[in-house]
């Protein structure tokens, strides 16, 4: 009898531990469904996250597109404004520099002519001086050869011409140029053999007639 009763005394034991077992059990099975639960509903909302990320993005990228492409635009008509006025100054270079080159000639030729070798050839020097006047000194032109020429009688003077040079000085509002001549000749005449005299002459160029002609011609003392 007393080992019947001590059997049956450990039967409920047993007992109670199954189902102490199946009561931690059980808190699992609720635990593992909820986590299920949440991760669905969770899911709506990283869905919708994922669109925000995707679309600021592309918005962004519109963005910088097109202000890159307002840039090059701009950079564009920059280079295309800049390069057309470096053309221009280029050309405008240019057609002073060919000017320059006209005037410093016809100042060479017109005071060359001033210089006549000798009377037999004043009769040339005086209608290349008339040809190269123009304004003022146009009116001046005329006096002044007939000088040259009583001048050359008396004297019985003959020039030689060792060193002519020329160079712009600066260029005038009413587009004339200032053109500094230097002159160096040796002049024999009824007192003296070649005499060497050198001086400087400032001549106004002033364009006329599709050419550059002496407008004012001033001796420079200084």
């Amino acid at each position: 009898m007393e080992g019947d009763a001590g059997a049956s005394q450990l039967n409920p034991t047993g007992g109670q531990e199954t189902e102490a077992l199946d009561d931690t059990d059980a808190p699992d099975d609720s635990v593992a469904t909820e986590p299920t639960e949440q991760s669905e509903d969770a899911e709506p909302a990283d869905s919708g996250e994922q669109d925000a990320v995707t679309r600021r993005p592309e918005h962004l990228g519109r963005g910088w597109f097109a202000g890159i492409c307002a840039v090059l635009l701009l950079l564009t008509a920059g280079v295309g404004v800049g390069g057309y006025l470096a053309l221009r100054s280029h050309d405008q270079s240019e057609a002073i520099a060919r000017d320059d080159a006209v005037a410093l000639e016809r100042a060479k030729e017109c005071v060359a002519a001033t210089q006549a070798p000798d009377t037999a050839a004043m009769a040339a020097s005086q209608t290349k001086i008339l040809e190269c006047s123009t304004g003022d000194f146009a009116v001046q032109a005329n006096l002044f050869a007939g000088m040259l020429v009583d001048a050359y009688q008396v004297a019985s003077v003959n020039v030689k011409v060792s060193d002519l040079r020329a160079a712009v000085e600066r260029h005038n509002p009413d587009d004339s140029v200032d053109v500094l001549v230097a002159v160096r000749v040796k002049v024999t005449n009824s007192q003296a053999a070649d005499q060497e005299q050198g001086y400087r002459l400032r001549v106004q160029m002033a364009p006329a007639d599709g050419t550059y002609k002496v407008a004012k011609l001033d001796q420079v003392t200084s």
